[in-house]
């Protein structure tokens, strides 16, 4: 199979970490200028949630496989619209290991459903100038503790709070890139599971992964799905409804 040619919106931190890794198999970088006509392989879409839908159009409009990593949109029936016309990877976080903290935050979820005494947390922590809060990603994992400890409901950012609420608490302070602590409090233990990523390189690394497995395929994918091509059988299972 000849190299991958991929074309890239936005030149933020993560879209400047994801050219740099892309290298020679970067086509074009552009931010909200329309893009080169040149044919390429896939997509990526690092700009912002407000530019998704046009993004989806275009890429519908010209048969390329598209990922999008932005947060923040809502595209109704994108399953329907999508079909069996090209690839889309929708991934508030592009980090594979999120991907595997997600499995790790449903057996968690799972370990307190039993035992009301247990009670899970989530904490966020993002640099001062990030817009979104909670973030995508705390929204992510904040659903995966819910699909695994059904006893609790939504979730809800401080207090107080109703029994079957999660607790979720954001820091935005400093230049962080970010952490997220996803924790269990019992009356004899606590315990946490954390990501720390020390730059957009992690991400980075998830978005090539991405594009490698959509330019093939076709339909709506997560990175749970890039995730079990790239790391087999330690994802066997699913993490269905906290898509």
């Amino acid at each position: 199979m000849n190299a991958m040619r991929i074309g890239l919106f936005g030149r933020g931190r993560l879209g400047n970490a994801i050219a740099a890794r892309l290298g020679d198999r970067l086509a074009w970088q552009v931010t909200r200028e329309t893009p080169p006509s040149a044919r390429i392989d896939v997509a990526i879409e690092a700009s912002s949630g407000s530019a998704v839908p046009a993004r989806l159009e275009w890429a519908l409009a010209t048969g390329t496989p598209l990922v999008v990593g932005s947060t923040g949109w809502d595209v109704p029936g994108l399953k329907e619209r999508v079909g069996d016309r090209i690839g889309v990877v929708t991934a508030p976080n592009f980090s594979l290991g999120i991907a595997l903290l997600r499995r790790f935050t449903l057996v968690l979820g799972r370990f307190c459903a039993g035992d009301e005494r247990r009670d899970p947390y989530l904490v966020e922590h993002h640099q001062a100038k990030k817009h979104d809060a909670p973030s995508g990603t705390a929204k992510l994992l904040a659903a995966t503790l819910l699909q695994g400890c059904p006893r609790k409901q939504s979730f809800a950012v401080g207090g107080p709070l109703r029994p079957d609420q999660l607790s979720v608490a954001v820091v935005r302070a400093g230049s962080t890139y970010s952490e997220h602590r996803i924790g269990v409090d019992a009356p004899d233990e606590v315990i946490e599971l954390v990501h720390t990523a020390r730059s957009a390189a992690a991400f980075a690394d998830g978005a090539c992964a991405a594009a490698e497995f959509v330019r093939t395929r076709r339909g709506v994918f997560t990175m749970d799905d890039v995730a079990a091509t790239v790391l087999g059988p330690l994802f066997a299972g699913t993490t269905e409804g906290c898509r």
